[in-house]
C-alpha cells in the first residue's frame, strides 16, 4: 500500500511538473516550451492601412529569435531581419529586439499544438488599430 501511493505520488509529480512546459533558461528567465520552433504568420492593416505583413519567425530553446519579414505597400516589398531575446512571465510573452532595444509584450494563447494567439499588450511601433494580433502557425 505504501509503494502504491509513493507511485502515485511521483507519478502525479511528474504529470504537474511537466504540464506548464516552462523552461528556465541560462538568463534566469522562462521560456515556454510550446512556442519553440519555425512558426510563420501574416497580417493585413493593422499597422499600416493597405499593408501586408508576412513573416518567419525562429523561436530557440536558448531564449534567441531570428524574426524575418515582409511587407509589401502598394505592390512594393521590402524584407527585414531581426534578432533578439524571446521568454514568458504570467502568461505574457516578451520580445526584446537587438535592433531597436525596445520589448514588445503580448498576451498569448496556445490554441492547439500549430497555433497560437497573440495580442499586443506593450509594442513599440505605431498602429493602425489598438488591439494588434495575429496567429502564429507552426512550419
Amino acid at each position: 500500500m505504501k509503494t502504491d501511493y509513493l507511485k502515485f505520488t511521483l507519478l502525479l509529480f511528474a504529470l504537474t511538473s511537466c504540464s506548464n512546459g516552462l523552461t528556465k533558461i541560462s538568463s534566469g528567465k522562462k521560456i515556454d516550451d510550446r512556442l519553440v520552433g519555425v512558426w510563420a504568420g501574416s497580417e493585413q492593416d493593422q499597422q499600416i492601412e493597405g499593408a501586408q505583413k508576412i513573416w518567419k519567425m525562429t523561436r530557440n530553446d536558448d531564449g534567441t529569435f531570428l524574426l524575418n519579414f515582409k511587407t509589401i505597400i502598394k505592390g512594393e516589398s521590402d524584407e527585414f531581419t531581426e534578432k533578439g531575446n524571446w521568454w514568458v512571465k504570467n502568461g505574457k510573452f516578451y520580445e526584446f529586439h537587438d535592433n531597436s532595444g525596445e520589448t514588445d509584450i503580448y498576451k498569448y494563447e496556445v490554441l492547439d499544438n500549430n497555433r497560437i494567439k497573440f495580442i499586443s499588450k506593450q509594442i513599440n511601433i505605431e498602429m493602425n488599430t489598438e488591439s494588434y494580433q495575429f496567429i502564429d502557425t507552426r512550419k
